[in-house]
């Protein structure tokens, strides 16, 4: 849980947020319990002399009414709720949230509620409001001040009314959390939608799509992160198109050169005698320069492939490329008569640049031929309109190599003609016209050799090209 919070973005923002609504309410309900206990005291204390002015003449009545030498009275309930008015003066009628005592100005007691206690209030005998550590009192005089009705109150009472005002604030912070934070993750997730877009315009670009991000309805915070991501597309560009054109003028300048030399080698050849004793390495040599023009075309072709010849608008007939493309090997007699073709009666179609197909079909039998079993042939099969199989056999690849092996340069045992090049200009043309390059070793049901599935593209807007 710790590290999806700590690699979550949308976490991130949820938790702070949260965090700081929570905090913020209940610094609310802090400041809201500070204002409501001086407003319900307030109110208490109008209450509490309300209470004493309504009752002081019935008070006053009853004091001089009774005779003389009665002592002290107590009153069984308060004194108002005898006047049947419809008002309460606390939760029920037993008077236990204020207390009364009339007394003289001596401070004797000369009536009071029958839960007032056995001693006189602590309050002194002067009209107005007082306190202590347990009580709050109202004192109010009468007959020139020789009587005082003092009215208390317990302070827990306002300590509780106070504290279910406080909670009745707070409480729907607690209540309302996952609701807040439901409503935060909804709302970040919606906001971050265009940093997802963003996500997925980067995430196409690659060799192949180096075109420019459109920023211009992007949030201004994304767009200079936008800016910097093209800015940083023109400089790969530039590199790329470097790259590309130094292997593509390289490889196109030796061509002539080095057939120039093979020619020359191979004429030097058919003038020395047969029992020459330079004829072996002049060999040698023509066997160097003809790895080298193959080097050289597989440059060419790779700085074709990142070029992205592959793409194709229109779908096109392939049977008679795969035709060419084997016949050429087959003339070449680098490998003898090693290839079947075997088609299921249907046509190979797919939107993918002629061109560009010969050439991985050129690159997966050229591979096949040199790391199969050279003792046996290798099988080219058409399986439906956009899928082409290259099949040797041979020992097998390791998974950990299987998994490099479209990578430049990287190659499964040594062969003198092998260049490491061929299957990355494969995986590369039809990465970019929209295939899939699929290698599998061992052949299934087997426990050896090597497959190549070429997976085409599927059909575009474009009328067919035969």
């Amino acid at each position: 849980m710790a590290g999806f919070f700590s690699s979550s973005l949308t976490a991130r923002i949820v938790g702070r947020v949260t965090l700081c609504v929570v905090t913020l309410w209940l610094v609310a309900a802090g400041l809201a319990a500070v204002v409501i206990d001086e407003e319900l005291g307030e109110a208490f204390d109008s209450g509490l002399q309300e209470t004493a002015r309504r009752n002081l003449p019935l008070a006053v009545e009853f004091i001089m009414n009774r005779p003389n030498g009665s002592g002290m009275t107590e009153l069984p309930a308060l004194l108002d709720h005898d006047q049947d008015d419809g008002e309460d003066d606390g939760p029920d009628d037993s008077g236990e949230y204020l207390l009364y005592q009339m007394r003289n100005a001596l401070g004797e007691v000369l009536l009071q509620t029958h839960d007032a206690g056995q001693v006189a209030f602590a309050a002194p005998l002067e009209p107005g409001f007082w306190q202590d550590e347990m009580f709050r009192y109202y004192t109010e005089a009468a007959i020139s001040g020789t009587l005082f009705l003092q009215v208390a109150e317990p302070l827990a009472h306002r300590r509780e009314a106070t504290f279910e005002s406080a909670v009745a604030v707070l409480l729907p912070v607690i209540v309302l959390v996952p609701a807040i934070i439901v409503a935060i993750w909804l709302s970040v997730r919606a906001g971050l939608g265009p940093v997802a877009r963003l996500h997925d315009e980067i995430d196409l670009r690659g060799s192949g799509n180096l075109d420019p991000i459109a920023i211009k309805h992007i949030p201004v915070e994304l767009a200079r992160i936008g800016g910097a991501v093209n800015t940083l597309l023109v400089r790969l560009k530039s590199a790329l198109n470097a790259e590309r054109s130094f292997a593509s003028n390289s490889a196109h300048e030796l061509r002539t050169p080095i057939a120039s030399a093979l020619a020359q080698t191979q004429q030097l050849l058919s003038e020395m005698a047969p029992d020459d004793i330079h004829r072996e390495r002049a060999k040698r040599v023509e066997q160097s320069l003809g790895r080298l023009r193959r080097l050289s075309e597989k440059l060419l072709q790779w700085s074709r492939a990142e070029a992205g010849i592959g793409k194709s608008d229109q779908h096109h007939d392939l049977d008679a490329i795969v035709d060419m493309v084997v016949e050429d090997i087959r003339r070449s007699n680098r490998f003898g008569d090693r290839i079947d073709v075997m088609r299921n009666g249907t046509s190979l179609v797919a939107a993918i640049d002629p061109d560009a197909f010969g050439i991985c079909v050129g690159n997966l039998l050229e591979n096949a031929l040199m790391y199969g079993d050279a003792d046996q042939a290798v099988s080219l099969r058409v399986e439906g309109p956009d899928t082409l199989i290259v099949e040797n056999a041979g020992r097998t690849v390791p998974d950990y190599i299987l998994v490099r092996l479209t990578h430049r340069f990287e190659r499964h045992g040594k062969h003198p003609e092998s260049s490491g090049l061929g299957l990355s200009i494969v995986s590369a043309i039809i990465e970019q016209a929209g295939g899939q390059l699929e290698l599998i070793s061992p052949r299934p049901c087997m426990t050896d050799g090597f497959i190549a599935r070429l997976k085409l593209p599927g059909k575009r807007n474009g009328p067919a090209v035969e």
